[in-house]
Formats: C-alpha cells, sequence, structure tokens
C-alpha cells in the first residue's frame, strides 16, 4: 500500500499529512488544522480523556482534517506510520521526565529520532519546543544527527498551554526546526 492510500484511507483524501504528538487540549492542532484545509493532521496523545476530548472537538469544529490517535506515540512513529509519509512533526513540550530513573520514559531516544526520519519525506521537518533547557540540548543532540537544526521559535499558531505556563513564569522557551537530511 503506498503512503497516500494510506492516508486516503484514514483522512478520506489525499493531503501532505502533519503530525502533532502529545496535544494536550489541541490548541496548536486546531489552529493550524483551520489555517490550512489543504493539509491533513494527525494527532497522536496518550490520555484517553484527552484524545476523546479532541475528537469531539475537531468534529463540532467541522475540521473533516483532523484525526486522533490513543496511542503511545514512540510506537506510533516507530513501528506504525508508513516510510516517507509525512511532511511534519509538532512535538511541543515534550515530558521531560526529571527523575533519572526516569530518563527511559522520554519520548526523544534514538530509535524514535530514526523512526521520525523514516516517516517524512525528503525535507520534512520536526518542530520542537520546550521549557528545560537540559532537555532541549538532548533534543538538539539526538536531532543532529540525522536532520539539520534551523534555531526559530516555531510559528505557533494558538500558544499551548505549557507555552502559556511557561512564559508566566518567565521561563525561555528553547524552539527550532530540524529538517530531515537525506
Amino acid at each position: 500500500m503506498t503512503s497516500d492510500a494510506f492516508w486516503t484511507g484514514i483522512f478520506g483524501r489525499p493531503a501532505p499529512v502533519e503530525v502533532e504528538i502529545g496535544a494536550g487540549r489541541g490548541a496548536f492542532l486546531f489552529a493550524a488544522a483551520a489555517a490550512a484545509p489543504e493539509r491533513n493532521f494527525l494527532a497522536i496523545e496518550h490520555s484517553y480523556s484527552r484524545a476523546r476530548h479532541l475528537e469531539q472537538t475537531a468534529l463540532q469544529a467541522g475540521l473533516d482534517n483532523v484525526r486522533v490517535v490513543r496511542a503511545d506515540a514512540s510506537c506510533v512513529v516507530t513501528s506504525l506510520l508508513p516510510d516517507g509519509a509525512l511532511i511534519a512533526f509538532h512535538i511541543y513540550f515534550p515530558d521531560p521526565w526529571w527523575k533519572r530513573r526516569h530518563h527511559r520514559r522520554r519520548l526523544f531516544t534514538p530509535a524514535f529520532v530514526a523512526g521520525l526520519h523514516r516517516t517524512l519525506v525528503a525535507g520534512g521537518r520536526v518542530q520542537v519546543a520546550t521549557d528545560v533547557s537540559e532537555y532541549f540540548a538532548l533534543i538538539t543532540k539526538l536531532l543532529s544527527a540525522k536532520f539539520t537544526c534551523a534555531p526559530q521559535t516555531p510559528a505557533f499558531t494558538a500558544p499551548t498551554r505549557f507555552a502559556e505556563k511557561a512564559l508566566q513564569r518567565g521561563a525561555a522557551i528553547h524552539a527550532a526546526s530540524f529538517i530531515k537530511r537525506d
């Protein structure tokens, strides 16, 4: 099955696909989907209640270009998504898993980065933002092995709850766009 057939089966139409991992309440997801109706958006959300809320909100808003999957993002990216099938990933404020014994639960691992690289088209991008400087340094190190870093503030079409909280407490937001190298 081609990636076009795969996405047409999910969205009912062929269109470029962007993925948001950890969409939370959907501030970015819904703003981006409304601003780019010619694209499809897949949200991967681990929380059942959040995923359900996202689905209901997208339906009520008439956003036919949004789909939500409740799953572990690492598993979806490394095992389920087709090769070269996406134009972008949006990963804003991933859980840093502060305690050393919990670092194994972090989203960004070499296997996850390999999955991002495998699933993106040539020139595809990974947009990342976090308010945890140490975690951003690790993310940058991992992604730089397969991607070219273009430091910038991602164009948030709507600030996420975590971005708002970080800014309210005066934290710096570390953000970059990583472009796939072949």
